[in-house]
């Protein structure tokens, strides 16, 4: 049986009433109370859970968690059979108060957190596909799915708001699952969503600029994203990109043994005690062969492992490195992580290819934010005898500073680009478009508001050996439109244009 005085030894608030209550559960949506719950008051992006506390009580919470003092004086006058938590931070009570309903179940799985602006859900993928070839079933929480065990559910966040994913871990520890590969958004670490879980290892895949709608400036969105390597202790291993300059920053920050990955690192540091790194062999469109060497510091042992990697692309290479260093750390022997990479499954919306029809290949990408694009584009370059057509555009109510750096860095490394519409959310399709072409200087680019007609324009105007790029939307199935999600999917798409295209081809 739990009782509220008993929370009190893991976080620092105030209760105002009954500190011995009964509580049976946790809620931060009102709907979701139930008799003898704790009700916390988070704000959301759109509505604060202070507007909810009257619902929450009359549907049976026994306690509620405020940041508002002067409104919890208030209600305890009106609500006096109801106890009152007062606390600093809605969403850290959150966090501390749903670890000790549930038993704090990090603490029996190998969690492994994975955070950076590109390469999070590639690099989950990798790694649970190591984990499960060498026999231990692992859960998943990410952008596209999660994984509870048994089967895959639909993600509702890259990161689930704190009590879900304590939940979700509990559901992995009642299974007997003893791992788990968690994708940490920047958003999460900002509102405290991981706060207090035991994290066994934490890789960085790189940085580069995204989300500054939420964070407002680049070093906010860095700071978020250092949280989750000041979060782990020395028992734990902090696995960094030394390919990218702001390992040097997390190096500096954490307290976890640190192992580098990378490719053709000019310098390491001392403090690196493991170093991944990879020399490409060959690129196909198949995949890519790579040696990777292992060193052992302080020593400086070398092991080779020999691998085939079936994606495409540098940044895929750096994502199956930070994966092969997990491996290691967990003692995963080489033949399991050899055999992992080989048959991880295709990441749905990933550098997907789609379709080779007519000898014109299509890949879908998730690419949308600017180094990503670059990326993508710079692969498909490595694997394309011909032209390269780029469809992508920018979401609405986002980052705007990224617009004109993406119609810029599209146009000139593709031949030709189609600029679209990406979730315009509540902003005029054309205004988006507009911002975007303020970067363009070439004249390689034309303008299709309607993503479905930009899709079908790209695949009639490519010819034998072309690539057709979509990016932005990745695995999403929807467009949001104002506030509402339509079904649309890239992959529906292509196949619809293909089959149109075909039939128009046979009637000539």
């Amino acid at each position: 049986m739990k009782r509220l005085h008993d929370l009190c030894k893991f976080d620092d608030f105030t209760i105002m009433g009954n500190s011995k209550c009964r509580i049976n559960g946790i809620a931060y949506h009102s709907q979701y109370v139930k008799q003898g719950y704790i009700f916390v008051a988070i704000d959301g992006f759109s509505s604060s859970g202070r507007n909810y506390i009257d619902e929450a009580i009359t549907n049976g919470a026994s306690a509620v968690a405020c940041e508002d003092k002067n409104l919890i004086k208030q209600l305890a006058k009106k609500y006096p059979h109801v106890s009152f938590i007062y606390t600093t931070d809605c969403r850290r009570f959150l966090a501390v108060a749903a670890n000790w309903f549930y038993g704090f179940p990090a603490n029996d799985i190998k969690l492994i957190g994975i955070t950076g602006t590109d390469g999070k859900t590639t690099t989950s993928y990798l790694i649970k596909s190591i984990l499960d070839a060498a026999g231990k079933p692992t859960g998943l929480i990410g952008t596209i799915k999660y994984f509870d065990g048994d089967k895959y559910l639909p993600a509702t966040h890259t990161t689930p708001e704190s009590l879900d994913l304590v939940k979700f871990l509990y559901t992995l520890k009642t299974k007997k699952i003893k791992y788990c590969v968690c994708e940490v958004s920047s958003h999460a670490l900002a509102l405290n969503r991981v706060y207090g879980l035991n994290f066994r290892v934490v890789v960085f895949t790189n940085i580069s600029q995204d989300h500054l709608d939420f964070h407002g400036t680049l070093s906010a969105y860095k700071k978020a994203k250092l949280k989750l390597f000041q979060m782990v202790d020395s028992n734990a291993y902090s696995i960094v990109n030394l390919n990218d300059r702001f390992s040097e920053t997390i190096i500096r920050n954490t307290k976890a043994t640190i192992v580098g990955y990378g490719i053709n690192i000019p310098k390491v540091p001392d403090s690196v005690k493991l170093i991944v790194t990879g020399e490409i062999i060959s690129k196909t469109v198949r995949g890519t062969k790579v040696e990777v060497k292992i060193i052992t510091r302080p020593f400086n042992k070398i092991s080779k492992l020999d691998v085939f990697l079936p994606m495409i692309g540098e940044h895929n290479v750096f994502n199956m490195l930070a994966a092969i260093a997990t491996g290691y750390v967990l003692k995963i022997p080489d033949k399991n992580i050899i055999s992992g990479i080989s048959i991880c499954p295709p990441v749905l919306g990933r550098l997907q290819k789609v379709s080779e029809k007519h000898g014109i290949s299509i890949y879908i990408d998730y690419a949308h934010t600017p180094k990503g694009l670059e990326t993508a584009i710079k692969s498909l370059r490595d694997i394309t005898k011909g032209r390269i057509i780029v469809v992508f555009g920018c979401g609405g109510n986002r980052d705007f500073q990224k617009r004109p750096i993406m119609g810029k860095i599209s146009t000139e490394l593709a031949d030709f680009v189609i600029v679209t519409s990406d979730n315009p959310r509540n902003e005029d399709p054309l205004k988006i478009i507009s911002d975007i072409a303020k970067g363009i200087e070439k004249e390689n680019y034309k303008i299709i508001v309607d993503r479905a007609d930009a899709i079908n324009e790209a695949i009639r105007m490519a010819q034998k050996n072309d690539t057709i790029l979509i990016a932005g939307k990745g695995h999403e199935n929807y467009q949001i439109i104002g506030f509402q999600k339509i079904p649309y999917s890239d992959f529906s798409a292509v196949k619809k244009s293909l089959k149109y295209l075909n039939i128009k081809t046979k009637m000539k």
